[in-house]
């Protein structure tokens, strides 16, 4: 396995991209740009022809065959910036993908233009034209995404001026989420440790830094990336504030009645359902702090700082798990309860779908990218050898599986939310922990080590991803009367801390820069990007618990609900596969007992109680 200091000799990426296309100077690269430019040429012409939507036979057969092109444009559109997504992700100095993703940024503008055009078309036919078209039979299955198509039109401004809103985005939103790529994909910081000589490290190593079990390389890790940041923080908190500032200004345009409901839009989920869950979660949340009050103690600390939250037990802080010893213990994890994901694992590793050494240049996170096109995901994390990595690599190709188990889908059919979009990752996580807690050689100090792994990433989505929400509400708040600056910035992230973590957490050790560290900030498409996160980690939970153990059929089950994903809201999957109501904190309530049987186990085996 590569160690830390051993990043910049990695040349290059180590997964195999030849299946999207041979390399970005190859000529089925430019072949496909040409072709990807022309489809959306000509399906602009084809706009410009296509009648009112009518039952008229003539305008019902227009409209089918349009929106099949429209379909299969989408398909070869999201084919590409999966690539770029992939490649720009692997070299953040590669100047040819970085300027391809500006072409593609463009392209995709005027692709996005004429979904507003057909959007409109859409949201202003008679009912009885769009029952029609939704009856024939080749929309079979894209009836869910057409009736999302027409809802998105109740907001909205004239098409013109979502036209130009779109092509202005292009060199604006998308920009300032780009030009926060390359700062935090070229950032790096020095690693001071008293005693030590001074190491330069890219910002993407920061998070496994923050897992060493030596507290002074975690202090030093935080207090060095956020130096780091500090440096950048005025271009950041620019990105920011345009970011925001460009999605207030169209909601009030397009008469959006809050800026929380684009986001619930996006989640496919109603106000009620993600009351119910913060209302859950909130009051849960004693039992967190509880977890960190027990593990403090463990550290030898009277309270946690922030540098510590993802440290390990003193006792408990194993060698570094090898790449090949990561790869045989998810895949003898997953065979253990769920062959068919084994299989695809096993498959995923020998085609090369990932991305996991680290180098600089390397920009920070995981994430899967997948194809409509090849049908094929790839996964991008850095790999440090980590317990947080390896359950990243199951998380990811959860994720993976997800998209595999879609993929005889029509590709309108595999567009899921991000709320859903967690299910099967989560799923596949709790797959490898729970194989570490019943396996032969699982000793105490292991289950106790696996149950901490577990209760700390339950603090993330109980803790830490309701923080950042409670961020985001009111930095949207604060931005609503003008740009926020970044000393405001680094207060409203503090109080967000000291609100969810209470008196778990030292306040003179939080992290007022999480603000600015946080990649998912600065996401574009997507507003909010975190109470899905805890919602399809309470999701999962639920299935698991209702799948784990109960054989085939109940696997078979789950993977039906997967493909459904795309075709109705989460509160339709739910009680379609489930049988539950997702309004009602019942449901959430029962998947945070799960949590709370982990903490009971977790005390007894710590030997420690609250102490409160």
């Amino acid at each position: 396995m590569n160690q830390p200091s051993d990043a910049a000799e990695v040349p290059r990426p180590n997964w195999d991209m030849r299946p999207y296309f041979t390399s970005p100077a190859g000529p089925d690269y430019a072949a496909f740009w040409d072709m990807l430019r022309t489809s959306v040429a000509e399906l602009g012409h084809a706009l410009d022809a296509l009648p009112a939507l009518s039952e008229d036979s003539a305008a019902q057969d227009a409209w089918s065959a349009t929106l099949l092109e429209l379909e299969g444009v989408h398909a070869r559109m999201r084919h590409l910036e999966s690539y770029l997504d992939c490649m720009a992700s692997a070299d953040a100095h590669d100047e040819v993908i970085r300027a391809d993703v500006g072409q593609f940024a463009s392209l995709q503008a005027s692709f996005a233009a004429l979904g507003v055009r057909l959007r409109a078309a859409l949201g202003h036919a008679d009912d009885g034209a769009v029952a029609a078209l939704l009856e024939r039979p080749e929309l079979s299955a894209a009836e869910h995404w057409l009736r999302r198509t027409r809802d998105s039109a109740r907001e909205s401004m004239s098409p013109a001026l979502e036209e130009l809103a779109t092509e202005l985005g292009v060199d604006g939103i998308a920009a300032w989420g780009r030009l926060y790529d390359q700062l935090s994909g070229t950032l790096s910081f020095s690693l001071e440790v008293p005693g030590r000589a001074a190491e330069e490290h890219p910002v993407s190593m920061a998070r496994t830094l923050l897992e060493d079990p030596d507290p002074a390389v975690r202090q030093a890790a935080l207090v060095g990336s956020n130096a780091a940041w500090a440096r950048v923080s005025e271009p950041v908190a620019a990105c920011l504030n345009a970011i925001a500032g460009t999605r207030l200004t169209l909601y009030r345009r397009r008469g959006v009645g809050h800026y929380l409901d684009p986001a619930l839009f996006d989640a496919a989920i109603t106000r009620r359902t993600l009351d119910a869950m913060m209302s859950a979660v909130r009051g849960r949340r004693a039992r967190m702090q509880r977890y960190l009050g027990i593990k403090a103690r463990l550290l030898g600390r009277e309270r946690l700082g922030f540098q510590d939250l993802l440290a390990p037990l003193p006792e408990d802080a194993a060698p570094r798990i090898s790449w090949d010893q990561a790869r045989e213990r998810v895949l003898a994890a997953f065979g253990t309860h769920y062959p068919a994901l084994r299989e695809f694992a096993a498959d995923a590793f020998a085609k090369r779908w990932l991305d996991h050494e680290p180098r600089r240049g390397k920009r920070p996170g995981g994430f899967c990218s997948s194809s409509p096109v090849i049908g094929e995901s790839r996964v991008f994390m850095t790999y440090h050898g980590s317990m947080g990595d390896l359950e990243t690599l199951a998380h990811e190709l959860g994720h993976a599986f997800h998209s595999w188990v879609m993929r005889d889908m029509r590709p309108w059919a595999r567009v899921y939310p991000m709320t859903l979009a967690e299910t099967a990752s989560t799923f596949a996580e709790q797959l490898v922990s729970e194989a570490m807690l019943q396996g032969g050689d699982a000793d105490p100090a292991t289950q106790r080590a696996v149950l901490d792994s577990r209760l700390q990433k339950a603090a993330v989505f109980l803790l830490n991803i309701p923080m950042r929400f409670d961020f985001e509400c009111a930095f949207y708040e604060a931005r609503q009367h003008g740009e926020v600056g970044v000393t405001r910035l680094c207060e409203l992230m503090r109080a967000a801390q000291r609100d969810n973590y209470g008196d778990a957490l030292d306040p003179d050790a939080l992290d007022p820069w999480f603000w600015a560290s946080k990649l998912h900030f600065y996401i574009t498409e997507l507003s909010f990007y975190n109470f899905p996160y805890t919602f399809g980690y309470l999701f999962s939970l639920g299935i698991f618990a209702r799948t784990l153990g109960q054989g085939p059929e109940a696997l078979a089950r789950y993977e039906t609900l997967l493909r459904r994903t795309g075709s109705a809201s989460a509160e339709q999957v739910a009680r379609e596969g489930l049988g539950v109501d997702l309004e009602s904190p019942d449901f959430w309530n029962a998947s945070l007992d799960v949590i709370e049987a982990d903490l009971g186990r977790f005390e007894q085996l710590s030997g420690k109680g609250s102490g409160s």
